[in-house]
């Protein structure tokens, strides 16, 4: 802004009184309302699934406290399909004000490596704004699956190939590229079952009509507690607080496996950095709450904060990471 005054300064004289002063002007009345008086109206958080499920529960969630923290309403719209790259698109494409937020997850570094081409950039469309948590994802077997660990699995696997299948509930889901990864780290010949959704691929997991998958953890707790399925290992770095006797894979003879189902904030690219300070903050303050923790923990969101510059570094080695295992496995993006 500075430059653009001194800029003026050069204009004609009997333009430059009037363009200085229109010119400080803008700039007393636009900061203030872009940075200490955000929100100002309503802010719309867009959710790109459907209503209903874990994604849109986080975002009531996390809207809820905001509402209440700031007196403006969180207004939270589900705009499904596309692999959540059509609510995505709908942000990229909005104001870069503050006013129209992403409730982005792990599909969102997963878009790269398979669709040719994207109605955006992953990464040059939005500004990183705040990692909220993650979703564990666990590793399920058939009980009829004489298999009770993942090395064992991985032998049962190598001595019959071509034989086990794999539930794969939707390209890019955290549960496909569980199968993925599995697949490409350990060597194994799998054959993969593709499902429209997580709630078909557990049904046919739990009848057997498949032998192998992956879920997120809160979802298949009642079927591990009676049995109906088998855990061997949860897909993140650290063992989760819900189930912390479920080993991860990692550390069950596949070194560096990590599947992060993570859910985090983003908002169009030149949103002025003062206000996305400010939505960090604020979401930040009321996810370290420990009631707030237990709250997400209850749909299985477990905290894991990061600020927008290390949830930027995250975003761009997920996509990284991702590109890399898809080209090894030779899966061609659509």
């Amino acid at each position: 802004m500075l430059n653009s005054i001194r800029a003026l300064l050069h204009t004609p004289d009997s333009h430059r009184g009037f363009a200085v002063l229109s010119t400080v002007v803008a700039v007393c009345v636009v900061n203030p309302a872009t940075a200490a008086d955000y929100p100002v109206k309503p802010v719309r958080l867009i959710v790109p699934f459907a209503a209903g499920g874990s994604s849109d529960t986080v975002a009531r969630l996390i809207g809820a406290k905001l509402t209440a923290a700031w007196g403006q309403q969180i207004v939270v719209e589900n705009r499904p399909g596309g692999s959540t790259t059509i609510g995505a698109g709908f942000v990229a494409r909005s104001a870069p004000d503050g006013y129209t937020l992403l409730l982005a997850n792990a599909n969102h570094t997963v878009n790269p490596a398979l669709f040719k081409s994207l109605p955006y950039d992953a990464v040059k469309a939005f500004v990183p704004v705040v990692r909220i948590g993650d979703v564990t994802t666990v590793l399920l077997v058939h009980p009829s699956v004489p298999a009770r660990s993942v090395k064992q699995l991985i032998q049962l696997a190598k001595a019959r190939p071509g034989e086990l299948n794999f539930a794969s509930p939707g390209v890019g889901t955290s549960s496909h590229m569980t199968g993925v990864l599995f697949h490409s780290r350990t060597g194994i010949n799998m054959v993969f079952v593709p499902y429209k959704g997580a709630g078909p691929s557990l049904i046919d997991l739990i009848a057997g009509q498949v032998t192998i998958g992956a879920s997120g953890l809160i979802s298949s707790l009642h079927y591990l507690d009676t049995g109906r399925l088998r855990a061997l290992g949860v897909t993140t770095v650290k063992r989760s607080v819900l189930m912390p006797d479920i080993p991860t894979i990692a550390e069950s003879g596949v070194p560096g496996f990590e599947v992060t189902n993570w859910f985090g904030v983003l908002s169009p690219a030149g949103t002025p950095e003062p206000i996305v300070e400010k939505i960090y903050q604020e979401i930040a303050r009321q996810v370290s709450q420990e009631d707030n923790k237990q709250q997400m923990l209850k749909t299985g969101l477990e905290s894991s904060l990061s600020n927008p510059a290390e949830f930027g570094d995250f975003i761009r080695s997920e996509i990284g990471k991702w590109i890399k295992v898809t080209r090894e496995m030779g899966i061609k993006p659509n």
